[in-house]
Parts: structure tokens; C-alpha cells; sequence
């Protein structure tokens, strides 16, 4: 995560009622031109880490920015041309300018023909720069809703990830050198951490989404993760990754209760955490099916109270926003996509149908699904006109149960659940109100706007 003095948010680059005399080039110049203008260079290239209207990652890019202007494209002192197509993408993307937004397809075809080509130059952070385009060219087709492109450069940024043994990083049982260079200082290893759970958070998380496996099984030999606990990038700053350290069976521990001296309570750290508790609630849950043997269904119930109690762990112990002192938006972002997703596990985990109507996951459900919607009403819109993609997701299936508890007290007609239908139904309307804000990284969103014809509270 980039030092705070110099974090920008890029919904609204330019004041209202002020134009850029840049933004009326026509299509033809801009095609024609390695890089935007200068003045717009300024505004779509200072952004938050990972170029992170999605999330928190490695700073290289604004360690060189102060180097943006002085030096041509391709130049060691700036970041690779492909992760500086990559942000330009995302900058005009979220421009709110339609003058600038309608240069997206030139610059995507850039960065699609830049990152192909990435890995082949002479850029002595080529691996990682083109790490961080693969996953900002899989975020923003993913915030197109082309899932298939979206895909496609996911699986690209986890094979660079582990092919440069990211999660190695300080290994206690695999010391072999990955394919990047050592890292120079703290912050170059910081970053490449970082780099290690995004990846990992991209890869788990849309998985879900996508019901689909994940690229790599963390739990498998292969990709086992030994690498700390991503801390904020300013405490990289602050020298305070122990420089000694080394790690081991990371993940296995946290699922598994083990207690460990790297405690993971980073705003990125605990995102990654969310996600893979997430991931295994949804694998999971597709295991059940009502005729399984005995045996296999006493395994999957001693497999489903174990990940509810790790989930209910780490729900216990999710840092709010509120709670953290002086918070970027980009970590205000990155603990609201946190809490939503680990309280989604819950959901996923006791929406399955085990054994016929159970009231205890159902309880546990509704409530889960109210944590989330409460989290989405009470987003800034102010600050956060736009979030991570993978939201849609969580906040669709949380409407889905409230949807579903209101239709079932309906059919109920029971006079002691009025207040809580009625609750129900004015927490789900207020979220109906604020879902289209964010279609536009969002696009599962959008299909809800006709939703609230069923909703009005019904006569008893």
C-alpha cells in the first residue's frame, strides 16, 4: 500500500464544472500517442497501490512515479509500460468523464498488447510489473463483467506468482531463489508479499464467484504458503517486518487454530484471510448432497463445525473500520470487502440444506446476511463511489437470504414476526436504494434495481 501523503481516489479527477482542454482530442490522437497528456498523466497515474480501485498491493508503482514526467516510456526509473497502460486503463475508467472513458478501448488494447510482450524486455521489474497489470487487466474485465477475459488474466498472474515463488517469501523449508532478483530493502520485499496474497485474494475470492475451483489448492505441496503475513506498507517504511524471520504452513495454521508470533492483522492480511475462509465455505458446501454415505456425511459435519468455528474465530477478532487509526480509503475499501465476504462464508456455509429445516443456520444465516447488508448501507458513498468487483457477489447473496426469510414470514402469516419482517424489508429497501451506486465496478448490481416490487411490507 503506497504511503498515505501520496494516495489519491480517482472517482472524480477532475473538480465539476471544470474540463481538462486534453479531454477533447479526438480518438484518432489518442491512438496515436504512447501515453495520455502530461496534466493527465498526473491525475490517472498517482493512484492508490496495484493501481487499486480494488485493492491494496505492491508500491512500486508510486515509489517511481515522481519519475513519470522526466523520462520516456520504458525508461528503468518508471514503472513497465504494460502496468502504466494497465493504470491509465483504470484511471479512465473511473474518470467519471465520458470524454476519458471513451479512450478505454485504446488504452485496453494497449495494455493487452504491452502485458503479452511484458516478460520478453529488459525492464529490471518486468516480472512484478507484469504481475500487477495481469491482475489489473483481470479486475477491470471482471468490473466489465467479461468473466472469461477476466479468467484469463487471473490464472496469467497466478502462474507468474508462484513460477516467481511468492509464496516462498522467507520460507522456513524452501530457500531456492524464484525468478525475481532479491529483494533491495524491506519495502521491495513488502511489495512482493503484498504481491503474493493479492494474487491469492484474486484468485480465491473469484473462484467463488465464478463457481468454479481455484487456480492452485493452497493446501497442496506445490503452493503451500510460507510467506509472513502482509503488514501495511508504511510498516515496511517503518523497518518493522523482522528481518531475520522466517515462515511456514502460513495458511494451515490460521485454518487450523495454530497459534503463531506473525498474528496477520494488516488490513490486506486480513482480506486474504476472508477470502480463503470464503473459498472453503463455498468448496464445501458444494461437497453436500443428501444421499451421501455415513461415513462421508460424518465427515463433511466434522468438516463444516470446524471451518464455521474458524470462521466465527476470525469474524470475532475482523477489525472495523472505525477501529483503525487514520484510514486511507483504499483501507477503508479493503476492511468493508473484508467484513463482507467473511460474514458471506457464514452464509454459504448454513445455506445448505443439511438434514431439513434447521433453525440455528437459519438464524445464523439471516444474520450473517443482515452484518453484510448493514455494511453496504452504511458505505461513504462520498468516498467510495466505487469498489472492488467481487462485492457483487456478497451483497447479492445477502439480499438473496433476506429476500428469502421475508417471503418465508410471509408464508408463516405468524403475528410475533411482523417488527422482524418489517425490519428485514426496510434494511433490504435502503440497500435496493444504494446497490446501482456501485454497478459501475459491479455489474451483477444492476439486475437488482426491479427487485423492491415484492418487497413492500406486507398486511397482517
Amino acid at each position: 500500500m503506497q504511503n498515505k501523503q501520496t494516495e489519491m481516489v480517482l472517482c472524480e479527477p477532475y473538480q465539476p464544472g471544470t474540463t481538462s482542454p486534453h479531454l477533447r482530442m479526438d480518438s484518432a490522437s489518442w491512438a496515436t500517442t504512447e501515453e495520455p497528456p502530461t496534466d493527465l498523466i498526473q491525475k490517472l497515474s498517482l493512484m492508490p497501490s496495484w493501481g487499486t480501485p480494488l485493492k491494496s498491493g505492491s508500491s512500486s508503482t508510486p515509489r517511481a512515479s515522481v519519475y513519470l514526467h522526466y523520462y520516456v516510456l520504458g525508461h528503468h526509473a518508471r514503472p513497465a509500460p504494460a502496468l502504466l497502460a494497465s493504470v491509465y486503463l483504470w484511471g479512465l475508467r473511473l474518470s467519471n468523464q465520458p470524454q476519458m472513458s471513451s479512450q478505454e478501448p485504446v488504452f485496453l488494447a494497449r495494455a493487452l498488447a504491452l502485458t503479452s510482450k511484458g516478460l520478453s524486455g529488459i525492464h529490471p521489474q518486468r516480472v512484478m510489473h507484469n504481475l500487477q497489470a495481469e491482475v489489473l487487466l483481470a479486475y477491470y474485465f471482471f468490473a466489465c463483467g467479461r468473466l472469461l477475459e477476466g479468467k484469463y488474466h487471473s490464472a496469467a498472474a497466478v502462474s507468474l506468482s508462484l513460477s516467481s515463488r511468492l509464496h516462498l517469501t522467507r520460507s522456513a523449508n524452501n530457500r531456492a531463489p524464484g525468478a525475481l532478483p532479491k529483494a533491495r530493502d524491506a519495502v521491495e520485499e513488502g511489495e512482493q508479499i503484498h504481491a503474493c496474497w493479492i494474487v491469492m485474494v484474486l484468485d480465491t475470492a473469484w473462484a467463488v464467484a465464478l463457481e468454479e475451483s481455484p487456480h492452485l489448492d493452497y493446501q497442496q505441496h506445490m503452493s503451500v504458503v510460507d510467506a509472513p503475513w502482509p503488514l501495511e506498507m508504511d510498516d515496511y517504511e517503518k523497518g518493522r517486518l523482522n528481518p531475520t524471520a522466517l515462515y511456514s504452513k502460513t495458511l494451515h495454521n490460521f485454518l487450523n487454530g495454530v497459534p503463531t508470533s506473525d498474528d496477520g492483522m494488516s488490513t490486506i492480511a486480513m482480506l486474504a484471510k476472508a477470502s480463503v475462509l470464503w473459498q472453503r465455505a463455498d468448496s464445501l458446501a458444494r461437497e453436500w448432497r443428501p444421499d451421501l454415505p455415513r461415513t462421508e456425511l460424518n465427515a463433511f459435519e466434522e468438516a463444516f463445525a470446524s471451518l464455521d468455528n474458524s470462521i466465527d474465530r476470525f469474524r470475532a477478532i475482523l477489525v472495523p473500520p472505525i477501529r483503525i487509526a487514520d484510514p486511507t480509503p483504499a483501507m477503508t475499501r479493503t476492511l468493508i470487502v473484508a467484513q463482507s465476504i467473511a460474514h458471506t462464508a457464514t452464509i454459504q456455509l448454513h445455506h445448505i440444506p443439511r438434514r431439513g429445516p434447521n433453525t440455528g443456520s437459519r438464524t445464523k444465516c439471516t444474520a450473517a446476511a443482515s452484518f453484510v447488508v448493514n455494511i453496504l448501507v452504511s458505505v461513504p458513498l462520498q468516498h467510495l463511489g466505487f469498489i472492488n468487483p467481487i462485492m457483487g457477489t456478497p451483497w447479492f447473496a445477502a439480499c438473496q437470504v433476506i429476500i428469502e426469510e421475508v417471503s418465508a414470514f410471509r408464508l408463516q402469516r405468524v403475528a410475533g414476526l411482523v417488527q422482524e419482517e418489517r425490519r428485514l424489508v426496510k434494511l433490504l429497501t435502503r440497500a435496493l436504494v444504494v446497490l446501482p451506486s456501485f454497478a459501475q465496478t459491479c455489474p451483477l448490481l444492476s439486475v437488482y434495481n426491479a427487485t423492491s416490487v415484492h418487497l413492500s411490507p406486507s398486511d397482517h
